[in-house]
């Protein structure tokens, strides 16, 4: 599937925006105008089909990012790791999501404790899960929010035969310190053609409905079916029973996500801006953002591995990283970069990029350079 708004196959060059020489490469880019035109895409639809949506910190790990969520109507934060809970729950008094399974007593410990003072709910697949969070609600004397994760056919977290769900479902409303609140969904296994065929959707629902069925049957109907992933995110009105939907790597986009036609070059908000350092080989350059800059993500296109999109020279290929270096083939560009000049690079993983910087510039929509923090990096646990 082609890039929307590309031509003869490749997408049309744009010019990096206008950033001081003083600021050293590598740095990350986000572009707060794209990013708030995603944003409102994204609640456009969700207004349409009645979806709520937290703020979903799991790509961009920013509280900058989280405020302009809020501001556009996100309902609460969704996060991918115990810690991660811990860095949002400075915003304030918001409602929290840990789609994740929080297993360790480091992980139930800090979100118990969390969940004294706000409302804690947490994804959960087995009873091992709950055990856990139950316990250290009852030291803490507190009560924590359960989502059951369903498998949608991606077969990484979570169970799908009916009599499980509506077991683990029963288990949550039973155990002492846990409140059973939904069912958590990820769609990760649809992208490409898959994400937009009525068949993909057909195979979600043979798994979905007898489990959904078998829930209300049990009296235990889901006040919250929560559905998560970027490429099939504007058809997941398809998935009956939906009323919220989880959205990370949408906010900024990615090569990823551009490659497969998901988003256009003009709605990705995140690039790493690297120099030439050397232009010595004939028909390559090296650029100073390697694997510790772009990650070592790789991506195939047109039988090549890619790690990232040069967008001011579309003909131009990055085939390989090392820590510090970035080898790219620029044999077809007509006018291949020399040393010294910049380009931006949007990068194959946004999540992972956003993870190797302490600190992102915003370009903000009056064209000005914002230094905001990656408030959440490194939150592993």
């Amino acid at each position: 599937m082609p890039c929307r708004g590309w031509e003869n196959g490749e997408p049309m060059r744009e010019d990096l925006p206008n950033v001081p020489e003083s600021i050293p490469t590598p740095f990350l880019l986000v572009e707060e105008k794209i990013v708030k035109n995603n944003i409102r895409r994204i609640h456009d639809y969700a207004d349409r089909h009645g979806f709520s949506v937290p703020a979903h910190v799991k790509t961009h790990k920013s509280i900058a990012i989280v405020w302009m969520q809020i501001d556009a109507g996100a309902v609460g934060v969704a996060v991918a790791k115990a810690n991660e809970a811990k860095v949002m729950a400075n915003i304030g008094d918001v409602d929290i999501t840990v789609a994740y399974p929080a297993v360790g007593r480091a992980r139930v410990e800090t979100l118990a404790r969390l969940s004294i003072d706000k409302n804690i709910r947490v994804a959960a697949d087995s009873e091992y899960v709950m055990n856990g969070l139950s316990d250290a609600a009852a030291r803490h004397e507190t009560v924590i929010g359960i989502h059951i994760i369903f498998d949608a056919g991606l077969r990484r977290c979570g169970v799908s035969d009916p009599d499980r769900v509506v077991g683990l479902a029963r288990y949550a409303r039973t155990r002492p310190g846990l409140r059973y609140e939904g069912i958590q969904i990820y769609l990760g296994h649809l992208y490409g053609d898959a994400a937009g065929d009525p068949a993909s959707f057909d195979k979600i629902h043979c798994l979905w409905g007898p489990a959904h069925k078998a829930l209300c049957s049990a009296g235990l109907a889901p006040a919250t079916v929560s559905s998560g992933s970027t490429p099939s995110l504007f058809n997941t009105h398809l998935v009956k029973g939906v009323n919220e939907i989880r959205v990370g790597t949408a906010l900024l986009n990615d090569y990823f996500v551009l490659r497969f036609g998901h988003c256009g070059l003009e709605e990705c908000a995140l690039r790493v801006v690297a120099t030439v350092v050397s232009d010595i080989i004939p028909g390559q350059v090296l650029i100073d953002a390697g694997s510790k800059a772009l990650s070592a993500k790789q991506l195939l296109r047109r039988e090549s591995l890619e790690m990232g999109y040069v967008v001011e020279y579309p003909e131009a290929r990055i085939f390989r990283l090392h820590e510090e270096h970035g080898w790219i083939d620029v044999s077809k560009c007509n006018h291949p970069p020399k040393t010294g000049d910049r380009m931006s690079i949007v990068p194959v993983n946004a999540a992972l990029c956003m993870n190797l910087y302490d600190h992102f510039y915003l370009l903000t929509n009056t064209g000005l350079l914002k230094k905001e923090r990656v408030d959440a990096r490194g939150c592993l646990v």
